[in-house]
This record gives structure tokens, sequence and C-alpha cells, in this order.
């Protein structure tokens, strides 16, 4: 399934323009440093980008695309960025998107130099956005920071948790900003709040299936995005849907509630798209990429 053949012609060529404002994101006068470099390391390895999408949907179902839109997605998208430096990081990891990670190229200290500039860069992105939109931004910013902060302590603890708190840390690491991206959309095109209500609330859950197939993923070896640490969140003790549930079920059944789990998200977001009107059919079709026997994003 390809996103051409899902998101409006506007959107697409919105992400488009997104794209080449990361790929060509600059840092005051600053030129080409050890430092830009590492910032920009893994922005030239395009991700999913998800969450500018999710921006940009927003955006298209408030009130159309705008050149506020163009820069909240890549706010968005830098943040993120800045998160999965940090995070391979503290995680030790060594592939991110098939090239290796920032803190393995350019040394630990520039890896968090590097998500420092990011972040510095997205909050002067965003500032034309507006209030709202600003503190939907940080918010979600804020939940990723204690999100990764749990991750850290259950994997250095070792200790095994069930689905209610596993749920919990990817609430605050990974469906709060994909949530928020979709809020932030709507905000910046004049969506009011009950619709950025149900932007986000949509992209919460769409969120919470993702990081389900994710994990899901993982565990059987097929997360292509990091293909040298896959299959290893249960070796290493990484919170995982799969560890999770291991706690109550045997393996097989586990990866079967699992897949339960995926597609009873998507429904959450489908029926949440519902109340957004004219978008909703859009926002069905794409909630769809995110079920664990969908093409990857």
């Amino acid at each position: 399934m390809r996103l051409t053949t899902i998101l409006p012609r506007e959107v697409v060529h919105a992400l488009d323009k997104v794209a080449q404002n990361l790929v060509s994101v600059g840092f005051n006068s600053f030129g080409e440093t050890s430092l830009t470099k590492a910032a920009t390391h893994l922005i030239k390895s395009r991700g999913k980008l998800l969450r500018p999408t999710l921006v940009l949907l927003g955006s298209f179902c408030a009130g159309g695309v705008n050149n506020l839109s163009l820069s909240a997605a890549t706010a968005v998208e830098l943040i993120h960025t800045a998160s999965l430096i940090h995070d391979d990081l503290i995680d030790r990891d060594e592939l991110r998107r098939g090239v290796p990670t920032v803190h393995k190229v350019f040394g630990e200290e520039m890896a968090v130099l590097s998500g420092d500039l990011l972040i510095s860069k997205a909050i002067e992105l965003s500032a034309p956005c507006g209030e709202l939109a600003i503190r939907e931004l940080a918010k979600a910013a804020i939940d990723m920071s204690e999100g990764e902060a749990r991750d850290f302590e259950v994997q250095r603890s070792k200790k095994k948790i069930g689905v209610e708190e596993y749920l919990e840390i990817v609430r605050l690491k990974t469906a709060s900003l994909i949530g928020s991206s979709a809020a932030i959309g709507g905000i910046v095109s004049g969506a009011e709040a009950k619709l950025a209500s149900s932007l986000r609330e949509y992209g919460f859950n769409l969120g919470v299936a993702f990081q389900i197939r994710d994990d899901y993923l993982n565990v059987l070896g097929l997360n292509l995005d990091k293909p040298k640490s896959t299959g290893d969140d249960l070796l290493r003790g990484r919170p995982n849907i799969v560890s999770a549930l291991t706690t109550e079920y045997d393996f097989e059944t586990s990866l079967k509630i699992s897949r339960d789990l995926n597609r009873m998200y998507v429904m959450r977001a489908q029926e949440e798209a519902a109340n957004i009107g004219h978008c909703s059919g859009i926002l069905t079709g794409y909630s769809r990429l995110v079920l664990i026997d969908a093409d990857s994003l």
C-alpha cells in the first residue's frame, strides 16, 4: 500500500517539502561543522516521517496545509530525531535506519550536543506557530523524556513488567508525540478545541498501535530499521509488548494477543477518525498502515 494512494495530493506535496526542509536545515551561520554533521546524520537517512505526516493530515482536516504546517511538521521531526540520537546513546545501539548511530560515528559527547541542537532548532521553527501549538509540542517532549527514563530504569533493574506498565511507557515515550503531531497540525490551521482533541486521540491510538507493531517485528527479527539490534528486546530486557505478555502467557499466545492489541488500537483510531467528518476515510486508510500485517510506513 503506497502513501500516494492514501494521502491527499496536497499532503503528499507538502511532505516532499518537509523532507527537503529537513535535509537543508541550517543552524545560524555555523556552516558545516562537526556538530551540524552529527545533527543531520540521521536526517539524511530518511525515516518514516510518521509524525510530520500526521501534522500535515491534521492541517488538511482543519483548514488546509499552510506554511505554518510545514514549519510545525519539520519541528516535530527534529524533536523526534533528537530523541532517537539520545535513545540510541542510552541503549548503546549501533545502527539506526541502516546506518551507524550518531554516537558511534561522532562520539557520545557530540551525540548529546547534536540532540540539543535539533531541539533548539525545533523551538525556533515552532515559534511562529502560536502558544497552543508550542504548548502541545512542549508537553509531548516532556512526556517523551519521562517515558525514556522509565524505559531505562526497567532495563537497568532487569525487572519484567506487565502490560499496564508497558503501555504507560508507550503512552509517554511514543504515543504522546504522535498524538500531539496530529493536534498541532489542526491547531496551526485553525482547528477548534474539539477537532484538535479528536486529532490528538486519533494520533495517540495510532502511536500505541505503531509501537506494538515495532515490538512485534523486533521479537521476530523483522525490524529492518535497526537490523543489528532486531530480535534482542527480550534478551536485553527492554520494554516490549511480547515480553510484557509473557509474564502471564506462553510465547505463542503472547504473539497472538500482541496482534489483537495492535488491531484494537488501530480500530480505536478509526473510531476517532469517524468523528472527523470529511477526513474520516483518509484517516482510516492511513491507520491501516500500522497494522502488523501491513506494509511498512
